[in-house]
């Protein structure tokens, strides 16, 4: 035997058909969701009572305020016109720039390392290994001189 439910908007007895339905019938949700959000049945249909409330709401904007708005719109215009173009000058120069850079880099890294390459693993256990050997050198000396005193 299944539980039975009680509908939360009509309060009639039902047997839902998964444990999360609150309502007997989709017209119930509906109905339910209708009175949580304000709506009123008008002649068929349902309607938002708040549409008459903003309608009184609306007003005609003062002419002194479509007047300001109109200058302001006119001095963003002028300065899109004033912007600087873009044209194939423009583009040259920046790609003649990067070329320019990207050349000034590899002649940097040619004249100053002139035989690095990138360092392998290897590379990275031999230069480990030599700390290591610095390291010890340097615990030793250290031993020595306590030593000594």
């Amino acid at each position: 035997m299944r539980k039975t439910k009680n509908c939360k908007h009509c309060y009639q007895l039902f047997e839902p058909r998964r444990s999360n339905h609150i309502y007997c019938t989709t017209s119930c949700k509906t109905k339910a969701s209708y009175k949580r959000n304000d709506y009123k049945y008008v002649s068929g249909h349902y309607q938002k009572e708040e549409t008459a409330s903003k309608a009184e709401g609306l007003s005609l904007p003062a002419k002194t305020d479509i007047i300001d708005s109109i200058k302001i719109l006119e001095t963003k215009i002028e300065s899109i016109k004033n912007a600087p173009k873009i044209d194939v000058n423009s583009i040259s120069n920046t790609a003649i720039g990067s070329a320019t850079a990207d050349a000034a880099i590899f002649a940097a890294k040619k004249l100053f390392a002139p035989n690095s390459l990138p360092a392998t693993k290897e590379d990275i256990t031999t230069l480990k290994n030599e700390l290591n050997q610095l390291k010890r050198m340097i615990q030793d000396i250290n031993l020595n001189k306590l030593l000594l005193f």
